[in-house]
């Protein structure tokens, strides 16, 4: 009986950490409206969602008794905000834009999406995230086709990283109805989506205005939580996501935004640091303190999270440094995984010679890249000079300096061989007048 429990009860783990797996931060989703009424204008949306594992929970984003934490908790792990018309969020106490900021700087993410009719609150909390929405009433719209498709454009430019989106698998057209925004010059920013070349903003079109709108953008956080922002509802509504639309064909949209929200909450694109240690060359134990000049190997094992499971991760650019102050050495670490295949991880390794410098150093590995999570992996160590006993006994610098020395002990004893032998020449001779006169 014992055995059949406890077998039931490993499945029954497996299969929530299963269903837990599905986002690496967790599946409580709260999805806020202007109006309840709109749900179902998003159903196709909310089902792949739901078909992902994710538990929406469905708010009037000016319900007062919204709050995002229960006693200190955060009750949800992402939030999607559909209320762009929505201004008195800025007054609720539990849901303002001071309390979505909090919520992404703790870990949450967040997904914005906003029409022409965009308040000032949703302007005020994309200027957070250093996003700024064009002006209200105006709306991105194609100059050759003015009154056609009732405002909707065409682009293909997705110009997000590959992390984020992999354009090669987004077939067709992705249309789009509403506003265009302006990123800023924060580096954490990614641009996702912009118009197309013959597209423009707002009402009144001069050679002022720019050709190419922005239209999607994305930032990773210093904490490696997500923000998105759109600036178009209608981009996530049914007619789009099936192209239920007269005059476009089979649009891209769903692909595209499976694969941002995907991003957003973290099923993708998700590093995790399994393990960094360092020892000597031809050693296993990791130490406290090294000698200068000594042979060290480092190395970091990095996972990614990918089709809902931990596998190997491979790239060519991550990097170590050696710093005390400022880096000493600074060496890109060596891909590895293929020699060890039994593990689920990706190792990197890296051969390094310590500096000739004593002193308290740090073993650094900070890998920062557009759309992926950010790695950050140090070891301080302390690495001190030779003892008196460690340095050779003969220094190959010094080689001068004892031809020196010796040439000097060699003069020296050929001087006084030489000079012993003189005097004693004439100690002898003179003992020999010596005698002569005696005699």
């Amino acid at each position: 009986m014992k055995t059949i429990l406890s077998s039931v009860f490993i499945i029954l783990n497996v299969l929530v950490s299963c269903i837990l797996a599905i986002s690496t931060s967790g599946t409580r989703v709260l999805v806020l409206l202007d109006d309840l009424t709109e749900q179902p204008n998003y159903s196709r949306f909310w089902k792949s969602l739901q078909d992902r594992q994710y538990k929406l929970e469905f708010k009037q984003a000016s319900d007062p008794s919204t709050s995002l934490h229960f006693f200190g908790e955060s009750s949800y792990d992402h939030i999607i905000h559909f209320a762009p018309k929505t201004n008195e969020m800025g007054q609720l106490p539990g849901l303002n834009n001071v309390a979505l900021v909090n919520f992404v700087k703790q870990g949450g993410n967040l997904l914005v999406a906003v029409n022409d009719q965009a308040s000032n609150t949703v302007r005020d909390l994309a200027s957070e995230f250093d996003i700024e929405f064009d002006p209200q009433g105006t709306r991105v719209l194609d100059k050759d086709a003015l009154d056609k498709h009732e405002g909707m454009v065409a682009t293909t430019q997705v110009i997000a990283p590959t992390s984020i989106i992999d354009s090669t698998t987004v077939e067709g057209p992705l249309l789009y109805r509403g506003i265009g925004l302006l990123p800023g010059k924060v580096p954490l920013l990614n641009r996702v989506l912009a118009s197309e070349n013959d597209v423009v903003s707002g009402n009144v079109y001069t050679a002022k205005d720019h050709t190419k709108v922005d239209l999607i953008a994305a930032m990773q956080t210093r904490e490696s939580s997500r923000a998105t922002f759109a600036g178009s509802l209608d981009f996530f509504s049914d007619d789009f996501w099936t192209g239920d639309v007269k005059g476009f064909e089979q649009p891209g949209n769903q692909d595209f935004i499976q694969q941002l929200s995907k991003w957003t909450f973290q099923e993708k694109s998700v590093l995790k640091v399994i393990d960094h240690r360092h020892h000597k060359e031809n050693s296993t134990k990791s130490l406290e303190w090294y000698r200068i000049k000594d042979d060290i190997v480092y190395v970091v094992e990095v996972a990614e999270y990918k089709d809902d499971q931990w596998v190997p991760f491979h790239a060519d650019d991550m990097q170590l440094e050696v710093i005390m102050l400022d880096p000493y050495i600074r060496t890109t670490l060596k891909d590895e995984t293929a020699a060890h295949t039994h593990h689920h991880y990706g190792r990197f390794i890296a051969h390094v010679t310590l500096p000739d410098v004593y002193g308290v150093f740090t073993f650094k590995v900070n890998y920062k890249r557009p759309g992926w999570t950010y790695l950050l992996a140090e070891d301080v160590v302390a690495i001190r000079p030779f003892r008196h006993n460690e340095y050779p006994r003969f220094l190959t610098a010094a080689y001068p300096y004892y031809a020196s020395v010796g040439s000097m002990v060699v003069g020296f004893l050929l001087f006084s061989t030489v000079w012993l032998a003189t005097w004693g020449s004439r100690q002898s001779q003179q003992q020999s007048s010596d005698k002569k006169k005696s005699q």
